[in-house]
């Protein structure tokens, strides 16, 4: 396994995915996809998790709603065409637009359900999460983690966060941690890096909302929707060492999150989860209820949903 074949989850890619091919079909939805715990209850068919699908759909507006259920093949007229574009100009008949115009709504309408998804805010949801409004800070709509396990040694660890800024003018967001790194951004992405060291305690890396141009920093705006993705990796300081915890605490709201350790090489003898327990709770052993598996991939992967508080989630492991 490659070091580029691991990906974090991330629940847009996954839906954006979906689009393809045949579309919305059972052969198309992974059995540990980021997709199947938000729409499963527990075991239920196939067919009840593309009824909530399609509730979901129906929660958007009635443009948006009739985009997505045609690119998904999910409508009277797609159903069975099995290619995207073919679908695409389906719906440009439609509304008197070209597939190239069909293809640029696509991507707001599948931001607008990602948020449906998450919170569970439409008929036949297995989970339905009271949002708040809040005023004063963020609220998580997808959170993930990958921590890349090289031999024993911690390679590298890549995060993506999507919010929503609940206040006006919003320069930046801080992210902390308590171990050395270099901290990268996406590139092309939309906010650049300060990283600043808190002493005694770890380090902070603040996030600086770009402009449309990428020259200069811009507030972000309540209600707007943002994404931070970037990596860390060790720097020459500090050479890495063996690792068996991967760990993360959520002062905000964080709706869906994800954390997942891919292993290269060497392959722990077991892998156990824990979930909201402070720093000095976190179980140093596992048990059959907290027992993780791998996939064929190596890769370990704890989901969450609603999960804040200050408090520490993830995986822990034995060589």
């Amino acid at each position: 396994m490659a070091l580029t074949d691991i990906q974090s989850d991330d629940l847009l890619a996954e839906i954006s995915l979906l689009r393809k091919n045949e579309g919305f079909v059972a052969r198309r939805v992974q059995p540990r996809s980021i997709l199947l715990a938000v729409l499963d209850g527990g075991g239920d068919s196939f067919e009840r998790l593309r009824h909530r699908f399609i509730s979901a759909i129906h929660t958007l507006d009635d443009d948006e709603a009739a985009l997505l259920l045609d690119v998904f093949a999910l409508s009277p007229e797609t159903e069975g065409v099995a290619r995207l574009l073919e679908r695409r100009k389906i719906h440009g008949t439609k509304i008197d637009r070209g597939t190239e115009t069909v293809a640029s709504r696509e991507l707001p309408a599948l931001e607008h359900l990602l948020s449906r998804l998450v919170t569970g805010r439409y008929a036949q949801s297995p989970y339905t999460l009271e949002v708040p409004d809040m005023h004063n800070g963020i609220i998580y709509e997808q959170t993930s983690t990958l921590i890349v396990i090289e031999n024993r040694k911690w390679k590298e660890t890549r995060e993506h966060y999507r919010f929503v800024a609940t206040f006006e003018e919003m320069d930046y967001l801080t992210i902390s941690r308590s171990y050395p790194a270099e901290a990268i951004p996406y590139p092309g992405g939309a906010f650049k890096i300060n990283t600043r060291a808190v002493e005694g305690a770890g380090w902070n890396d603040h996030f600086w909302h770009l402009n449309a141009e990428r020259t200069e920093v811009e507030p972000m705006r309540r209600g707007e929707g943002y994404d931070i993705r970037f990596s860390l990796r060790p720097t020459d300081v500090v050479e890495p060492r063996s690792h068996r915890l991967a760990a993360r605490a959520f002062h905000q709201r964080s709706l869906l999150a994800s954390i997942q350790v891919g292993f290269i090489g060497d392959r722990p003898k077991s892998i156990w989860k824990f979930d909201q327990v402070s720093p000095f709770a976190i179980p140093e052993s596992g048990n059959e209820y907290t027992a993780v598996e791998m996939d064929e991939r190596g890769v370990a992967s704890l989901r969450m949903r609603d999960v804040h508080g200050g408090l520490f989630s993830g995986l822990a492991w034995s060589w």
